[in-house]
């Protein structure tokens, strides 16, 4: 169940970040920050997410979660801190349910805010958005509401959510559950030409996993050389650009444990690839940091991989990880990686040739000897300052350069 609040949240969180041209960030946070939840109230929220999580249920089992008001905020602010620093307020009133939530954007050193407001009308079978506002700015009927509008179609297609009642201090939540509900969320977002190029790159890696042995870690070098030589069908292999798109969406999925299914074919396919570790430098966060980097540039651009992967370094920092500029050399290796395979068909038929030739990790891959990792939040304050400090930028410097000097990025690749 946690995985689910929090992968709907975090798609709420990357759609606002893409939306960054439009956006204002507030100075001040709409929910009060000194909302502190107590060891009581946080044991609560995490015993009630354990004993509701889906873990053991059957395809098609039915439950019904029942909330009170109060009990939804503890839980928006459990799942809040779990995602980043911030608080949640929700309201619950007879057919309407609102909610108010502040994210703090780690290490600014203007402490800015990102205040998301949204208004929910109880509809069947799922509440319809009637109202959302982004960073104090009012978006109806805009860019934010019909993302928002697509998430809820997608959800309402998986079939899991069979009803909600919205009630004064109560919410009700019937739903039958589905093992692929992430998938299918996910794929039902993608358009239905990007998502045909999608299944035939993911039969393209379970045909090429099938052959190697079971249970053993695969080079993520490996996965893009073989998904990046894959020929097109002649109908879509017109757009080298949307090709390669696809291959590292698929790529960035399956690294991720996760895949992508046709909504609408039932069942599990039999194409869906068998579950390997994926490493890059003998490290399976490092993968997954380069291919989750790659798929955001390849849809949002650079930007938006840069600001997702500081936020999940700062994150990381403060639940006990610490940050790491390993990490942070997968992302922007990752988005560079992208650049190359999406900027011009030039640069990804050129792509293409270079992988045919086959690609290894330090084609693209910096080293990451000597790179400060496991930093807890005063330890890189005391050594960096901030994202925006000369030693931070210089560590950067550093990273990118080191980046620079990878035989792909070093000379074009054709």
């Amino acid at each position: 169940m946690i995985t689910l609040f929090r992968w709907a949240l975090g798609l709420i969180l990357i759609a606002a970040l893409g939306l960054g041209a439009l956006l204002v960030f507030d100075r001040d946070p709409r929910v009060p920050q000194d909302i502190a939840l107590t060891d009581v109230q946080r044991t609560w929220a995490r015993d009630w997410l354990v004993a509701n999580r889906p873990r053991g249920m059957r395809e098609g089992e039915q439950a019904t979660l029942v909330l009170s008001e109060a009990e939804a905020n503890l839980l928006a602010n459990y799942v809040v801190d779990r995602v980043g620093e911030g608080r949640a307020r929700v309201w619950l009133e007879a057919g309407r349910a609102r909610l108010s939530a502040s994210v703090g954007l780690p290490w600014d050193p203007l402490h800015s805010f990102l205040n998301l407001e949204l208004t929910l009308v109880e509809d069947a079978p799922l509440p319809r958005v009637e109202k959302a506002r982004l960073a104090g700015l009012p978006l109806p009927g805009g860019v934010f509401q019909s993302l928002l509008g697509r998430f809820v179609t997608a959800l309402d297609q998986t079939g899991v959510v069979e009803h909600v009642r919205l009630e004064a201090d109560r919410v009700h939540i019937r739903y039958a559950w589905r093992n692929d509900i992430l998938e299918n969320i996910g794929s039902s977002l993608v358009p239905e030409v990007e998502l045909d190029r999608m299944l035939g790159y993911q039969t393209a890696l379970a045909e090429y996993l099938r052959a190697r042995p079971a249970r053993r870690p695969v080079e993520l070098g490996d996965l893009l050389s073989h998904l990046l030589s894959v020929v097109p069908d002649a109908e879509s292999g017109s757009d080298p650009v949307a090709e390669n798109r696809a291959a590292i969406l698929v790529l960035a999925a399956y690294v991720n444990g996760q895949g992508v299914r046709d909504p609408s074919v039932t069942g599990t396919s039999a194409d869906r690839p068998r579950r390997h570790t994926v490493l890059l430098r003998g490290r399976r966060d490092l993968a997954q940091h380069f291919m989750t980097s790659a798929a955001l540039a390849a849809k949002g651009g650079g930007m938006l991989s840069n600001l997702v992967g500081l936020f999940k370094e700062a994150s990381d920092a403060e639940r006990g990880s610490g940050y790491s500029f390993a990490d942070v050399a997968a992302n922007r290796a990752g988005i560079r990686f992208s650049r190359l395979a999406t900027g011009s068909p030039a640069d990804a038929r050129a792509l293409r040739a270079f992988a045919q030739r086959g690609l290894s990790e330090n084609d693209f891959m910096p080293p990451i000897e000597g790179l400060p990792e496991g930093l807890a939040p005063q330890d890189f304050k005391a050594g960096f300052g901030d994202p925006q400090s000369t030693d931070y930028q210089r560590m950067v410097g550093l990273i990118d350069g080191r980046i620079d000097a990878r035989p792909l990025f070093r000379e074009p690749p054709g």
